[in-house]
């Protein structure tokens, strides 16, 4: 990605397994301009770190290194006082700020980890999105927006259904579902229909794309 355009994210979108820093970057360009070479370059150095912070190669040694590097050394930490700012979906702008939502910060965790050969992923829970380990029986999960601590377990009827990896398509569409509604409650509703179009751009469930469509629909008619 170094040197080179941000692909489009529609061309990231329908590919089948698209790297999470460029659909995240490519999709914080849809909206203004941004400095992939530099959010990259970020995440390396970031990466290197975990790398010489994680002493053993156990999901516990693991955890505590990417608090020690991420929540405690950089700062990394959810933004409370502007907590839907678009700004907070961006992952430049994150980054940037070390502030953002709960996805946002996974993606820097879940990159960040990538990078130093540490197997995390996203996992989105109801009203919540952790990272989990998943070299750990059951999965060791983790709070971005709390520094990285160790999150509770769900209840168990929410662990069956929900404690799993995401694909990265998956964590794309709720971040743009975040956008929808940030825009939307500023009546930025250009933005608010950029962002339910790109949704669209995603492989989702045919019954999960008609209900995209419709919200789109009630969208552009407020620019009526």
């Amino acid at each position: 990605m170094r040197g080179m355009p941000i692909p489009s994210f529609e061309t990231l979108a329908g590919s089948a397994e698209p790297p999470l820093d460029q659909l995240a970057l490519a999709l914080a360009g849809e909206f203004g301009p941004v400095d992939a070479d530099g959010a990259v370059a970020q995440l390396d150095r970031l990466g290197a770190e975990l790398r010489d912070a994680s002493a053993t190669d156990s999901p516990e040694a693991h955890a505590q290194a990417c608090r020690l590097v991420l929540g405690e050394r950089h700062g990394f930490l959810g933004d409370r006082d502007r907590y839907d700012h678009p700004d907070n979906s961006m992952l430049d702008r994150v980054l940037a700020t070390r502030r953002g939502l709960p996805i946002l910060l996974s993606v820097v965790y879940v990159e960040t980890a990538r990078r130093a050969g540490i197997p995390l992923a996203g996992v989105g829970l109801p009203g919540h999105y952790l990272v989990g380990h998943f070299g750990a029986s059951p999965p060791l999960l983790l709070d971005p927006f709390a520094g990285g601590l160790i999150a509770r377990a769900p209840a168990p009827e929410v662990a069956r259904d929900a404690v799993r990896p995401w694909t990265n398509h998956e964590t794309a569409l709720r971040m743009l579902t975040n956008l929808v509604a940030a825009y939307s409650a500023r009546a930025d509703f250009s933005r608010a229909i950029r962002a339910a179009e790109l949704r669209l751009a995603l492989p989702v469930l045919e019954t999960v794309k008609t209900a995209l469509e419709v919200e789109l629909r009630s969208l552009r008619a407020n620019l009526n």
